[in-house]
């Protein structure tokens, strides 16, 4: 898209000139028109004084005219040649410079509606980079609070392997105290028999 501005924006400029070349050519042209025009005017108004003089100096001569007559004549024609000479070349520079200001007038419009476009996209990309932001927050925030959780669950892990620590150092302790009750249990079992065995000994005894 860019690409495409700056190619516009160099048309817009390549046209520009090429007016202001145009422009400039044809001052030029209307310039020298003006000067071969101002150059026949001089002739015109020296042929007229030279015929003036000419009837001053000879009012009591026939002269013949026609040669005159010729010559201002040609004199009016070439005026007349010239001035549409110009009018022509006015005319063909004024519709070259309304071509140029239509194209000039398309491409503004053209440059217009694609910096329209872009301010659309622009825009619809500002929409999107907040819908993305926002949804990125929401996502951090989620994230937080998984991570919170998740932290409080490893909280209650370390607190539940504590608590089974506890109870199989309990158990460790249960079974020793079960082990020398049972150890006492023996020793008592083993201690009646011995005594039973000196009471039958005994009555044996008080028998004989």
């Amino acid at each position: 898209m860019e690409n495409a501005l700056l190619k516009l924006w160099s048309m817009v400029e390549e046209s520009k000139s090429a007016r202001v070349n145009d422009n400039l050519q044809s001052a030029l042209t209307i310039h020298q028109l003006i000067e071969e025009k101002n150059k026949l005017d001089a002739d015109y108004d020296k042929l007229v004084k030279d015929v003036h003089q000419l009837v001053d100096f000879q009012q009591d001569r026939v002269v013949d005219f026609s040669y005159l007559q010729s010559a201002v004549t040609y004199q009016h024609q070439c005026r007349a040649e010239l001035v549409a000479g110009m009018n022509a070349e006015m005319a063909k520079k004024d519709a070259a410079a309304q071509k140029l200001q239509q194209k000039y007038e398309l491409l503004c419009n053209l440059t217009s509606a694609q910096a329209t476009v872009i301010q659309n996209l622009k825009l619809k990309n500002m929409k999107e980079k907040e819908l993305l932001s926002e949804g990125r927050m929401n996502l951090e925030l989620k994230n937080a609070e998984f991570t919170k959780f998740e932290e409080k669950l490893t909280q209650e892990k370390l607190e539940l392997k504590l608590q089974v620590a506890d109870l199989l150092k309990l158990k460790e302790n249960h079974n020793e105290e079960k082990q020398m009750q049972e150890f006492k249990i023996t020793e008592l079992i083993k201690a009646e028999e011995k005594l039973k065995e000196k009471i039958k000994g005994i009555q044996a005894i008080l028998q004989n």
